[in-house]
């Protein structure tokens, strides 16, 4: 009787054996490869905290509410591997950095801010940048050229800006019902006031001394034109030349600030805005005690 022995399973032979030993050996190589990519790539705690702390003052310094400075600060840092906490002030921000990896490799910084100001386009491209950063992996090197790039456009040039800023606050003349001497009462006066702004800006005077005296001499050049006879609507004239000046951007981050449960940086903003305000009140005040006059009677 012939028996049939049980098929028993293949021997691996050497070759097999050598074959999944080189491909182990390999893949071994490529993930230490990946590895000691990924680390030369990775920024030091230092540079990652010095480049996320001038992201997060330009974001605020330009008018941006507090929530989108601490979720786009955040997700930068996320992306380069570590984790960020910010303490937002108006005056300043402190930033606690640690290593993912490694907890015990932590920074803490503290960086003051300029006046507040409003750049909405500025804001939006610092934005995109952090999704950017975040979505397609890029290097610090590489963030900090596209964040320089971004600072240092300009919306349009400064002679134009002075034409169309001038345009636009001359025309809300027509809601208080002033007549066309009005229309060019405003026009010049916030032209002039435009430029004495520039200056003030650049010689780094306090943004509450500017206001202060902006509004001042935008209120005079436009009494001036009263003192002439072009208006009928001294009124309209004086009062609508400095509606320009109002940081209406500033004061609604405020609230949203409050909404965002930011409580202590909305009130600050808040009061912020209310010496803002006086300011601009005293500088008209100005004027219209030099005048004689008052808007309210007239």
């Amino acid at each position: 009787m012939r028996t049939t022995m049980p098929n028993s399973p293949q021997m691996p032979t050497i070759h097999s054996i050598e074959s999944n030993i080189s491909h182990a050996i390999d893949s071994t190589q490529i993930t230490e490869n990946l590895n000691a990519t990924n680390q030369t790539q990775k920024p030091t705690i230092e540079e990652a905290c010095d480049f996320l702390c001038a992201y997060a003052s330009t974001l605020l310094e330009n008018g941006a509410y507090t929530s989108r400075v601490i979720k786009c600060t955040d997700r930068i840092g996320k992306s380069f591997g570590y984790e960020v906490h910010l303490s937002v002030f108006l005056k300043y921000i402190t930033i606690n950095i640690a290593d993912i990896q490694d907890y015990n490799n932590r920074r803490t910084q503290v960086i003051q801010n300029t006046y507040l100001s409003m750049n909405l386009a500025l804001i939006s491209n610092l934005s995109a940048l952090s999704w950017q950063v975040y979505d397609e992996h890029l290097s610090l090197k590489e963030a900090r050229a596209q964040f320089q790039y971004i600072c240092s456009q300009k919306t349009m040039p400064i002679a134009l800006g002075a034409v169309v800023i001038s345009l636009g606050n001359a025309t809300f003349c027509k809601l208080f019902d002033g007549d066309f001497g009005a229309l060019l009462c405003i026009f010049f006066g916030t032209f002039v006031g435009f430029w004495v702004r520039q200056i003030f800006v650049r010689i780094r005077l306090d943004n509450r001394a500017q206001l202060l005296f902006t509004s001042f001499i935008v209120s005079f050049v436009a009494y001036i034109g009263v003192w002439l006879g072009f208006t009928h609507t001294p009124d309209v004239a004086i009062g609508g030349s400095i509606l320009y000046l109002i940081p209406g951007a500033l004061i609604i981050n405020a609230f949203v600030d409050i909404i965002h449960e930011n409580t202590l940086m909305g009130i600050s903003r808040t009061i912020n805005m209310m010496v803002l305000m006086i300011c601009l009140a005293a500088g008209v005040y100005l004027t219209l005690a030099i005048a004689e006059m008052s808007i309210l009677n007239a």
